[in-house]
């Protein structure tokens, strides 16, 4: 039988997978990652989660993450506090937990239990708002310019560890317009590799509101590294203060910004459910 953990971050939800022990490979792929990801023939999900042994012996864990569409993201906020926490559980309370993933190392570490939810702070790493050179973003001569229903978006591109377009809103979004918009955005020939799409609405030098459509997912309940790009552009704009809360459909994220520039993150991670797949569904799953 194969064992599931579903938790989830302010309303992200994630199935995750224990690899220590067994090879879960034949589930990678679009079509399963897709299977398992709905509600009305798998498991209903954001995104599944593997957790494994680390390529370097240095490290803890490592952490592979994928999205509904059955993409592979570099790295996910709300995900990681969970991989920690599971971490945590295994080896009875390592601290700080350094996790791989596809963006880099990442140091997460327990803070407090609070209403049945566990609270992690991460280490997200320094932004980056040069897209151009990851090939990410086209470069300014080849770029348009994102007019939509009459209006111009001017993004602030941030990468922290995936890449994000941050619009700090001047006239307020409807939910749809917002979803359609995300929806157009995310694929617009100005990225050629997909983006994030963070709507912000700023409320004081220390908080904001803030609408994610994720990459490979859609409208999300709340986003790690989105809410992490938000308080990343606006330090970077001067709306902000060093430490922001970002409030997101599901929940607020606490973003801080160091002395160094390290972006940390500060949120609740809850597990939801432990099961296992029945073998019917693991027979399809194993089938080529």
């Amino acid at each position: 039988m194969i064992g599931f953990h579903k938790m989830h971050g302010l309303g992200n939800c994630f199935i995750f997978f224990d690899e220590f022990n067994q090879d879960l490979s034949f589930i990678k792929t679009p079509e399963k990652i897709r299977l398992l990801c709905t509600t009305s023939h798998g498991l209903g999900s954001d995104g599944l989660v593997f957790i494994g042994q680390p390529r370097d012996a240095k490290h803890h864990c490592r952490m592979e993450m994928f999205n509904t569409d059955g993409s592979e993201a570099e790295m996910c906020g709300n995900a990681i506090r969970g991989a920690a926490m599971l971490y945590d559980r295994k080896a009875l309370g390592i601290a700080p937990v350094l996790i791989e993933t596809r963006s880099g190392i990442k140091e997460v570490s327990f803070e407090k239990v609070s209403d049945g939810e566990s609270f992690y702070r991460a280490q997200m790493g320094q932004a980056s708002f040069d897209l151009v050179r990851s090939g990410e973003l086209v470069s300014e001569d080849k770029r348009k310019a994102l007019v939509w229903n009459s209006q111009t978006f001017e993004p602030i591109y941030v990468n922290v560890g995936n890449p994000h377009a941050v619009i700090f809103l001047k006239t307020q979004l409807t939910h749809d317009e917002m979803k359609t918009s995300g929806a157009w955005l995310e694929t617009h020939a100005n990225h050629p590799r997909r983006i994030n799409v963070e709507y912000v609405e700023v409320l004081s030098r220390n908080e904001a509101r803030v609408n994610v459509w994720e990459r490979g997912c859609g409208m999300t309940a709340a986003c790690g590294t989105g809410a992490t790009a938000v308080a990343a552009a606006g330090i970077q704009k001067g709306l902000f203060d060093k430490k922001v809360t970002i409030h997101m459909p599901g929940g607020d994220l606490v973003i801080e910004q160091d002395a160094n520039a390290i972006m940390h993150m500060t949120g609740p991670v809850q597990e939801v459910a432990i099961g296992q797949i029945s073998a019917g569904m693991a027979h399809r799953l194993s089938r080529a």
